[in-house]
């Protein structure tokens, strides 16, 4: 039997979804080439980013998930910690040469794409419990990253206090945005049982924790390394 995998979503959130992911490997080029790294290098990570984003499509798409039974609660955390696992255990090579915080912190601007949970809640596919944490918490770190970008956008350095303040508050999103997620989605762990089925791992939704987040998270630890580094 087929497994529905396809959210009735409206158009803004297949546009939104959808544009994010095509510019993800293109930032991670000019996030590398601006910062005075390698560009060739930028290149490589964009293009095994573009892989990743095409299986998770076909993940989405084909209601993966859904067909694994039990084991498919692995498979967003699995897909959240993997990448970050690659680049700490390779952050000699990703990071040989400092990259700018200015785009690190750049990049979690686009978190404000998580205001399409808000616009799938007014549409009765997503669940209030984990929508508004969610939506309302990537709307929070987006704005703040893009308030300090411009309110420092003279400055040649962002001053340390503000990186700080957005990995926190993203660690936090991410943390809140999981525990509703994970927890008010059915299966043997499920605590919340709202009266609307949660189907974020549809299409197009699922792509924000199947690959934007993991992306994100990604940069977090860049950004983190770097601070590290540098401080």
């Amino acid at each position: 039997m087929a497994i529905e995998s396809i959210m009735n979503a409206h158009f803004l959130s297949v546009f939104m979804v959808t544009a994010a992911m095509l510019v993800t490997p293109m930032y991670v080029v000019c996030t590398y080439h601006f910062s005075g790294a390698s560009t060739s290098k930028g290149v490589v990570i964009g293009a095994a980013w573009l892989l990743f984003g095409a299986l998770m499509t076909w993940v989405c798409l084909a209601g993966v998930i859904g067909s694994l039974g039990p084991l498919g609660a692995l498979v967003v955390p699995i897909c959240w910690i993997t990448p970050s696992l690659l680049l700490w255990f390779f952050r000699d090579w990703f990071l040989d040469k400092p990259l700018s915080q200015r785009w690190l912190v750049g990049l979690q601007v686009w978190r404000i794409i998580g205001g399409v949970f808000l616009i799938e809640y007014s549409r009765q596919n997503i669940p209030a419990i984990f929508a508004f944490p969610a939506g309302i918490g990537d709307l929070l770190v987006g704005i703040v990253a893009a308030s300090l970008l411009l309110l420092y956008r003279y400055r040649e350095q962002l001053p340390n206090w503000s990186i700080v303040l957005v990995l926190v508050l993203g660690i936090v999103d991410f943390l809140s945005a999981f525990f509703f997620g994970y927890f008010s989605s059915e299966g043997p762990m499920q605590l919340f049982h709202p009266e609307i089925i949660n189907n974020t791992l549809f299409y197009p939704t699922g792509l924000i924790p199947l690959f934007l987040v993991p992306y994100a998270i990604f940069f977090h630890m860049l950004s983190w390394i770097s601070y590290r580094q540098v401080k």
